[in-house]
């Protein structure tokens, strides 16, 4: 779905918030997620994010539904602004973070 921003129209995905895992909660949306850890390193990644289920609906699920959950994202250690190669930039130097107004 396309968002327009204070800037500009960007690409987002939009998650429905009903039968997805999300709850609405007094100060927000949230998603109970947990960090697994990679037997070995992926993509400088450390940890995969998925979403936390309760361990009776797990077990209850298929091993092919239980693979068939997405990961959300991954977790890398955090390099020192003093110990970065020169050049990388830090994500709050990045232009697009101000475009959106949320």
């Amino acid at each position: 779905m396309n968002l327009k921003g204070k800037k500009a129209t960007k690409q987002c995905v939009v998650i429905p918030v009903e039968d997805s895992g999300l709850f609405v909660g007094e100060k927000g949306v949230y998603l109970n997620m947990t960090a697994i850890e990679y037997r070995e390193q992926k993509y400088r990644d450390s940890h995969f994010i998925k979403m936390s289920i309760e361990r009776e609906v797990y077990d209850a699920m298929s091993e092919e539904e239980q693979r068939a959950i997405p990961i959300v994202g991954g977790l890398h250690p955090i390099i020192p602004k003093q110990m970065r190669p020169e050049g990388e930039m830090d994500i709050q130097d990045a232009e697009y973070m101000d475009d959106l107004p949320f």
